[in-house]
Order: structure tokens, then sequence, then C-alpha cells
């Protein structure tokens, strides 16, 4: 929930303790084949039966490699028409910048293994540039000279530290988190309050409070959980493997190559309306009328999404409450090309932190350092206010934001494409976004299968985030059915 890594590198662990504890017991007798695979404990033996899974994302298309290689017939429903949920690699811009995620680190093991299982090529990610330019109540101020810097409004200890690294200056401070899995533990319950309360408790200023709420990384310090802020420092703190890794050719290649290694039917266009669970099977109903049944389901939608699906029998207690109430992260993205090198004529550093709408800019190189392009990234409430605007005005605002802070940007840049990821209907945010008390109330919940329904996606994993926590889900989904065959 910083900006340290300079477009959400987030940090990562390696592979829980179960997981690795159980692949090193079983990866010499199971009869799966995939070299990613956690194995389940239900061991080696082929079953036949039938699942749907709703989503062709990295966790849908992960859980139906793991079903299909033990011998159950899978269909995949998904109601884009195209194949990656939040994976989505941008072909039409210079440098083929990512929609979704951006990078991988190392310690994605599942990940890796995936690339490696489908013969996905990983190649060095993006550099992270320590040389920014800071724009700050109308002031522009190298990173450099922040700490003297007239704009610099922060108090105290804060002064000499950058914007963008004011939230995990914080929330490295007498960090409580032992490890991956803590920040749901019951014993930290009483940090599920606001963030901006827990951030005031420890020092910060008003300045540095509204310095944190520009980007963020979720909706607004004031609505979100502080264990929330508090997971992302605990694994900034304890992942040691930070290299950071992309795929050749983008991010979707994976969801390619991943397909095309399934025998199963995916269905593009397929929007569920309507799941009843019955005695013996799963009825899926979808928008366009088709029907399909199986012996169970697993549905990887963000509860974002879910809410506006029909579950007979009704989910019950706090499931429900968070499918029902569970916002999401709004990010949208801008991606600029350059007409010419504007930062050799004015001189300033190419990456960009901001207290205007627009947020940050990060350019991106090619291999001989050559900028290809700029991401302007924003988040929460301005992301939330571009996506009110028809979208020619958002790119004109982005563009007139530019210029202003940027003269030199002037004629010299255009807006090749944009994502939104709050107003896209099948994510309706980027990710999560854990209000306060939800951590306690819902996230021990969240998971559990109802009847013959099973949950999976990135916001129902614990000890992953991004990419990696999405293959956790579907490993754990698969297991549970896994489970019920055996």
């Amino acid at each position: 929930m910083d900006l340290q890594s300079l477009g959400k590198r987030r940090r990562c662990r390696r592979t829980s303790t179960w997981n690795r504890r159980m692949f090193l017991k079983l990866a010499g007798c199971s009869a799966l084949s995939l070299p990613w695979s956690a194995c389940s404990r239900t061991g080696p033996r082929t079953l036949s039966g039938s699942v749907i899974v709703g989503g062709a994302g990295l966790s849908g298309l992960a859980a139906a490699m793991l079903l299909e290689e033990r011998g159950i017939r899978v269909t995949v429903l998904e109601a884009r028409d195209r194949l990656g949920g939040k994976i989505v690699t941008m072909n039409g811009v210079p440098g083929l910048p990512e929609g979704g995620g951006p990078t991988i680190i190392e310690a994605y093991e599942r990940l890796l293994r995936i690339a490696a299982a489908v013969g996905v090529r990983m190649v060095p990610g993006p550099a992270f540039e320590p040389d920014m330019l800071l724009h700050v109540s109308g002031q522009s101020v190298k990173v450099q000279e922040w700490a003297n810097s007239p704009a610099n409004r922060t108090e105290g200890a804060e002064r000499p530290i950058p914007p963008p690294l004011l939230l995990s200056y914080y929330t490295a401070q007498k960090l409580p988190l032992e490890d991956f899995s803590a920040w749901i533990a019951p014993r930290h319950a009483a940090l599920d309050i606001p963030l901006d309360e827990y951030l005031r408790g420890l020092g910060a200023s008003r300045e540095a409070l509204r310095l944190i709420n520009v980007a963020p990384n979720t909706n607004d310090i004031a609505t979100t959980s502080a264990l929330w802020a508090l997971r992302d420092a605990q694994r900034r703190r304890d992942t040691k493997a930070k290299t950071v890794l992309g795929a050749e050719g983008g991010n979707s290649r994976f969801i390619e190559r991943m397909a095309a290694s399934l025998k199963s039917e995916i269905l593009k266009g397929k929007e569920i309306r309507a799941v009843t669970s019955l005695s013996d099977r799963v009825e899926v109903a979808c928008a366009d009328g088709s029907k399909f049944q199986a012996d169970y389901c697993i549905l990887t939608m963000p509860f974002s999404v879910l809410r506006d699906v029909v579950i007979d029998p009704p989910l019950e207690g706090p499931q429900k409450e968070a499918v029902a109430q569970l916002p999401h992260t709004a990010i949208t993205k801008y991606f600029v090309v350059p007409k010419a090198p504007f930062w050799d004529e004015d001189g300033l550093p190419p990456t960009m932190w901001t207290d205007s709408i627009i947020e940050r800019v990060f350019p991106m190189r090619d291999d001989k350092g050559r900028i290809e392009n700029f991401t302007v990234w924003v988040d929460g409430n301005s992301a939330r206010k571009l996506d009110a605007m028809p979208r020619a005005d958002q790119e004109r605002l982005v563009l007139e934001e530019l210029a202003r802070m940027r003269p030199a940007t002037r004629g010299r840049v255009e807006i090749a494409a944009m994502i939104s990821w709050g107003n896209d209907p099948y994510a309706r945010g980027a990710y999560e976004h854990y209000g306060v008390g939800h951590v306690t109330r819902f996230k021990p919940y969240m998971a559990r299968p109802w009847k013959r329904i099973h949950f999976a996606g990135e916001h129902t994993a614990v000890t992953s985030p991004g990419m990696e926590g999405a293959i956790e889900s579907a490993e754990r989904a698969v297991d549970e059915l896994l489970q019920r065959y055996a």
C-alpha cells in the first residue's frame, strides 16, 4: 500500500509452510504431472466427475488445470469476450504495459511453476527508478530536495520522508504482525480500525495524512482497515526474494498458454446470473439463457460482481454480508505515449508523484533504457472522480494536468489507451477494499464452501497477494473439491 515499489510491485511471501510441506511429502508419489501443483491431500488417484468454473482469470484457469489433470471434466464460463480477468496486456501500446498487475517477483513460486509448465519465458521486469519529481501544493520539487522544500509541510521526523513513502514509514513502526497469516488472527482484531486513526496514533501529522491519502492504493484511509495496510507492511518486511520479473511479451501470455493447455471447454460471453445447489448437482444459468449442470462449481468472480448472482439456497451469516458489502478499490490507468523526449527538454525526472488528480506517472523503458510509454496510475477517490466523467473529458483532464505541472509535455504526449477497473462491470474495482471491521468480521468466512459451491479468486487468499494469491486460492478450492470426491 505504498509507492516504494512504484507501480504496485507488491512484496509477497514464499509458498506457505503447509503447501511447502505437503509438496515435499507428496511430489514423489503423486500422479499430478504439472510441476507447479501444490498436491492434494487426496493422493494420486484419478477421479471422475464434473465441475463448472465461473471465471477464466488466473484463478479459474489454474483451478481448471488442477481439476483436469485429475480426470475431472471442467467447463469454464467467462462473462467477458476475452480471457484473463484482471490480467490484460495492452497489446496496442508501445512497450506492452499491463492493464492489471504489472510485475511479478521471484517469490511468486506458484506462478513461476505455471510459467515453467506452460512454456512462458520470464524476463527481467521494469526497474525501480529512485529519481522522482514531486508536485505538491502547486510546487515542483525533486525528491532529493524534498526535506528542505517550502512545499513540504510535514512535521518533525516526517520531513525527510518523500510523500510516496510516508505510509510505509509509519506502518513499519512497531509492526505487530508476526507472519503472513497474522493479519486475520483474532489476537490482532483490535487493529481492525480506521487506518487514519491508527496513523494518528503513531504521530502522523495532518499534512502527512493528507499526502498518504493521495495515492494509498486503497479507496480512502478513513474507510480502510489498518490491518490491510499492516498486512502489506509485514510482507515488505518478511519477503526475501524481491527480483522483479515479467512474462516475455506481457503477462497475458500466461493466460493464453494456460488456456491452450486445457482440454476443457472455455465459453466466453457467459455471464452467470444464477447458481442453484441441489442435493446431487449444481445448476448454473447465464444471462444469454444458456444453462449448465455439474457435480460442483467454483466461483472466482470478485464479491462486487458475485452480489448480483442469485445463489440458491442463499448464503448465510458473515459470508452473505461479505458478498453484499465488501467494496473494491477503484483504479484507473492511462497509457501515455511520448511523441518527443520532453524530459530532456525540461531536465526533470520522468517519474512523477503529485497531489493532483492524476497522482502518479511511471515511465516504462525498453531493454536499452529508452522510454516507450508512461502509465498515469490513479486510485481511490481520484479514480472515482475520473470514472464519473465521459472518457474524452477524462483524457483531456489528464493531459491538461500533465501540461500544467510540466509544460514540456504539451503537444508532446498522447493517450494511447486507458482502463478503468472501477467501471469494468465484471470487476468493479482492481482488488478488495477491507473497510473498518471487515477483516475480523468477514475474512474467516469468505472462502468457505456453500453447499456444492466453492469460492476462489485473489480476494479469498490469505497468505499471498495479487496473482500469486489467485493461484493460492485455486489450489485451496480444488483441494476442497478433491476431498469431496475422495
